[in-house]
């Protein structure tokens, strides 16, 4: 399974690849990364996701060691 991180994950683009690789089969989202939100739980930018993603926004250099795979996805 790949280890994908997401830079950007709590702009337009960032938060729709976390929603399509939270689906993927063979993907599995290590990280996300957020300057605004450093420290934040993804759902509380993005309510929707609440149910489905326990993960928290982080720092960029913490998002690359934990991924095999990062997308930038600036706003």
């Amino acid at each position: 399974m790949i280890q994908a991180g997401i830079l950007g994950a709590t702009g337009y683009a960032g938060v729709e690849l976390v929603r399509l690789l939270l689906r993927h089969p063979q993907a599995r989202v290590a990280a996300v990364g957020s300057v605004s939100f450093d420290g934040k739980p993804l759902w509380e930018v993005y309510p929707s996701l609440r149910e489905i993603s326990d993960l928290t926004c982080e720092g960029a250099d913490a998002v690359v060691a934990k991924s095999d795979v990062v997308f930038a996805a600036p706003v």
